[in-house]
């Protein structure tokens, strides 16, 4: 086995608890903050910031209490300030001569946000509760067969995974508890690396070799089923279920999350910076690095430090300058390496083609669709073709043009 791809670290590399986080900035994406939500507001931790239009992509909340020092169209920033105590009204004595002064009526006090009782609502209304706590309930809704919960590290490098399973079990038990009130599958599946021994009632275990790209979605159903149909297969990574599994501990919304940041794992509130990290331990990127989120094979450089984390960056790391060879838009020499490692087996040589010479139609005949982006042809390639990027435009424009043919269909 190629120890680059190994998906099970050595030993163990236990959690970090960040609680001394002072400031955050949400990335708002195609969340809509409120309009009651203004700079130099005081809110409690919890409080509701931002909405998502779908009923599918859960609210964004204040991790901490604070004072929001910024709202823009793209990020929300929190400053951490502990809430003030409740002051009586204030009495001032009148000088000798004056009419007595009305007091002045204290300052609002901002009260803590309460727990939610999930006791007696029904799959529709839980799932419409999670998603104002922030959990994004699609893929634990969605009508299935099988129901498999990916319990391997998605990419060579993080190490999250492994220690949800030692530390915090209790919260994935809380999670998988509530997944089986929202989905009614008649069978749940902990896929997990070879040699672990964790066991969750309600779940049967399904052991794989965790090299990559095994923990890939396309990968791992095709393993534990036999075959490649995935139209009643639901899966979802064990990051998420942990994220669910807090809420449903705690009935309060979802404030933070668990990453591999830099080679050390963390628990964070959600926003905090990427610079904030890089501080804590100690990583200072030189001129021409690049700081990715996710993994080293799937990963997206991000073009500023100040970003903050969403709950769905589960890792961050630093590609050096000249660690890895650039990528170059070199002919194709027909070798057949990126052929012999796709896990989906495709012709990743000829889709590239058809997808740098905009013959999309071509990609789709090539199944293009089926392409899972783990990024192995490109890793292989020895003309460092950019491999992922050009079937990720050919996938955008393909989607572009199927939307607007709809469109005009209905018209």
């Amino acid at each position: 086995m190629d120890k680059r791809f190994n998906l099970s670290p050595d030993g163990r590399h236990p959690i970090t608890v960040l609680d001394k986080v002072s400031l955050v900035r949400l990335p708002l994406g195609e969340h809509v903050q409120l309009p009651t939500i203004k700079k130099r507001q005081r809110v409690a931790g919890g409080t509701l910031l931002a909405q998502h239009s779908s009923p599918n992509v859960g609210d964004m909340h204040a991790p901490f209490d604070g004072v929001i020092k910024d709202v823009t169209a793209t990020f929300i920033e929190v400053e951490y300030e502990a809430l003030p105590e409740p002051q009586p009204p204030a009495t001032a004595e009148p000088a000798e001569g004056e009419a007595p002064k009305a007091a002045k009526a204290p300052e609002k006090p901002v009260e803590p946000v309460s727990p939610v009782s999930f006791a007696g609502l029904d799959a529709i209304a839980l799932g419409q509760t999670l998603k104002t706590l922030g959990i994004s309930i699609r893929p634990f809704t969605r009508p299935c067969d099988l129901f498999i919960i990916n319990c391997i590290n998605p990419e060579p490098g993080m190490l999250y995974t492994q220690e949800l399973l030692a530390s915090y079990l209790p919260v994935v038990e809380a999670g998988l508890a509530m997944i089986q009130r929202l989905n009614s599958a008649p069978r749940f599946v902990l896929a997990l690396p070879s040699g672990s021994n964790v066991t969750l009632e309600g779940a049967s275990a399904y052991h794989v070799p965790a090299v990559y790209p095994i923990s890939l979605a396309r990968p791992l159903i095709r393993a534990i089923t036999g075959n490649e149909d995935t139209s009643r297969v639901t899966l979802v990574r064990l990051h998420a279920v942990f994220q669910l599994g807090l809420v449903a501990m705690t009935g309060l919304p979802l404030t933070h999350t668990v990453t591999t940041a830099f080679g050390q794992n963390f628990y964070l509130p959600l926003g905090t910076p990427v610079s904030t990290l890089l501080e804590i331990t100690g990583n200072t990127p030189d001129p021409g690095d690049s700081v990715i989120l996710g993994g080293p094979m799937r990963g997206v450089a991000i073009s500023g430090l100040r970003r903050g984390v969403r709950k769905e960056d589960d890792a961050m790391a630093i590609v050096k300058q000249g660690s890895m060879p650039d990528l170059e838009d070199n002919p194709c020499i027909n070798c057949g390496a990126c052929v012999a490692v796709c896990p989906m087996r495709l012709r990743p040589n000829m889709l590239s083609r058809y997808a740098e010479f905009h013959q999309y139609e071509a990609c789709r005949k090539e199944f293009i669709e089926t392409c899972i982006e783990c990024g192995m042809c490109g890793y292989v390639c020895p003309c460092c073709r950019p491999m992922q990027q050009h079937f990720r435009m050919a996938k955008n424009h393909l989607g572009l043009h199927t939307f607007q043919h709809v469109l005009r269909q209905s018209r």
